[in-house]
């Protein structure tokens, strides 16, 4: 939702998207989905996400950084506050994966000041096919959504005119797998 609702309007041609090879693949396939962008690597040290090798691999097409917070395929913990602090120096917004991190420590969004959030229900014992999506208001207002239906219309005309209803309800298309939350 974050990437094909968002960042497929938001970014244009040539713009980068900072990953890491150690990331899982949830959040490297969508990237490779939008057009005209680059998608480009941070160095990893010994295996570890460094701020020096997050200014390193920054450039002026730099718009994006999504990484996790703690990766599924080596472990370590990234210092997200910091890679936070220095992306919005420089007007690059940070997608962080919580999916392993989530679980396991406590996640302030409003000190990491991460522009958006996601991790998977079944992380955290719940059930298969839920998850949380959290991002800054202002932008959340901006993502188109990725399926349309009941619940999330205030109106609709038969000359295609509608309303969508305010958040969160605008992005939650039919009935949401009640059960499961």
């Amino acid at each position: 939702m974050i990437i094909k609702g968002f960042f497929a309007n938001y970014l244009k041609e040539n713009d980068e998207v900072l990953l890491t090879k150690a990331e899982h693949a949830s959040n490297v396939l969508p990237w490779f989905t939008i057009d005209n962008i680059n998608v480009k690597y941070i160095e990893l040290d010994n295996g570890i996400v460094t701020l020096d090798n997050v200014k390193k691999a920054i450039t002026p097409n730099t718009k994006v950084i999504s990484i996790a917070q703690i990766t599924n395929v080596l472990g370590d913990e990234r210092p997200i506050k910091e890679i936070v602090k220095y992306a919005h120096e420089k007007g690059i917004l940070v997608v962080m994966d919580a999916a392993q991190s989530a679980p396991h420590i406590k996640i302030d969004v409003q000190d990491l000041d991460v522009d958006f959030l996601g991790f998977s229900g079944h992380k955290m014992c719940g059930p298969t096919g839920i998850g949380v999506l959290y991002g800054k208001k202002e932008l959340l207002e901006m993502i188109e959504p990725l399926k349309t239906g009941g619940g999330m219309n205030n109106d609709f005309e038969s000359d295609k005119s509608y309303k969508y209803k305010e958040l969160p309800y605008r992005l939650e298309a039919g009935t949401p797998n009640i059960e499961g939350v």
